[in-house]
């Protein structure tokens, strides 16, 4: 039996020929509650928490340009949370990689499931080329070779500035051979970032993927219900490609609670929705900005005074009640409910410091 906090099915829905249709609506606490679940931000018990690349799996990759993010987004996670963990994944273990992914952004992602992600990477692909292509007698295979010889073992920007003394054709340089799946971070971070072969760094050579059907499977499936409008702006392509993409999952629309645009989720994932309990959020969940938790959905945790891009939510049993931001050493947080909350202020704190931003504090009247 269903408890009370599970969604209602109702009809509603209408298919091509106008034929009524079973639809399923659920509240904005119950999607809050199952995708932080699915994305490691909640768990049923502390023995249940995902692993580190369990993690990185479910959020489609963490996009950031600097690994301060990456540990927030982690801090946020994890009660014990230290970001030499992260570190040890990244360059002792090497269970996880960093690479440019997704939307030809820097991204960290599990290993095991690179050649994936890099299908994703290659619908920016042709942009780097068209640009080098442009600046250079040399076809890709050729830039390649020249790359290879004038970085055997470390690769870096720096390392091309003699050869490329433009910073952009250096860039792209890099991302043409990470998005082939021959080179991978290795240290650093930012413009200082170096970069290593891939059958060196992890001792096999890594195919890049043509298909997207399981990558946006396993997306739709952490973050469902979602919009086409949503996995468009995710992976880089039109609303209409990804219309197609969901279709191929057989998708089924689901109704949130206040929101007016069409969500869907693949049929598999729907028992999961209903049977998630929203009393896991219970209490304070901290979220940090540029989380994929956030990031996912056009609208459905957006402020209308357009600040998403740079600030974090909290949640209080499933809804939003606080934003903060992080500048440096200030942490900012505003009440969106008009009800104080210092708990929120406090574990916010707690998920910066985690992060290893442990000269952070709370601004005083915030």
């Amino acid at each position: 039996m269903l408890d009370m906090g599970a969604p209602e099915a109702s009809f509603g829905s209408r298919g091509p020929r106008g034929e009524v249709l079973l639809a399923i609506e659920t509240s904005a606490q119950q999607v809050f509650a199952r995708t932080a679940l699915e994305t490691g931000l909640i768990a049923e018990s502390p023995k249940k928490r995902k692993v580190l690349a369990a993690v990185f799996a479910a959020l489609g990759g963490l996009r950031s340009e600097r690994l301060e993010q990456a540990h927030l987004v982690l801090a946020a996670r994890y009660p014990d949370y230290r970001p030499e963990s992260l570190m040890r994944a990244l360059q002792e273990r090497r269970t996880l990689v960093r690479t440019w992914g997704v939307r030809g952004e820097l991204q960290i992602l599990p290993t095991s499931q690179l050649g994936l992600f890099l299908a994703a990477s290659a619908i920016s692909a042709p942009r780097w080329r068209r640009f080098l292509d442009a600046r250079s007698n040399l076809a890709t295979p050729a830039r390649l070779r020249l790359l290879k010889r004038l970085c055997p073992e470390t690769i870096s920007r720096d390392a091309l500035r003699d050869a490329f003394p433009d910073p952009t054709t250096r860039l792209f340089m890099l991302r043409e051979a990470a998005q082939a799946g021959l080179i991978v971070w290795k240290d650093g971070d930012g413009a200082q970032s170096t970069f290593a072969w891939t059958q060196s760094w992890l001792g096999r050579e890594i195919e890049p993927e043509r298909d997207l059907t399981e990558l946006v499977g396993r997306y739709l499936t952490s973050f469902g219900p979602l919009g086409a409008p949503d996995l468009a702006a995710w992976l880089g392509v039109t609303v209409a490609a990804a219309r197609t993409l969901m279709a191929k999952h057989r998708v089924e629309e689901v109704h949130v609670e206040g929101e007016e645009t069409p969500t869907f989720m693949k049929p598999e994932d729907l028992e999961s929705l209903i049977q998630t309990r929203k009393s896991l959020a219970r209490g304070y969940v901290v979220v940090p900005a540029g989380d994929p938790i956030l990031s996912a959905y056009r609208f459905r945790y957006q402020r209308p005074e357009g600040e998403e891009s740079d600030q974090g939510l909290v949640f209080l049993d499933g809804r939003p009640v606080a934003a903060w931001t992080l500048d440096q050493d200030r942490i900012d947080v505003r009440e969106l409910d008009g009800l104080q909350h210092p708990k929120a202020r406090k574990a916010v704190l707690q998920v910066v410091h985690r992060a290893g931003i442990t000269a952070a504090q709370v601004e005083s009247g915030s």
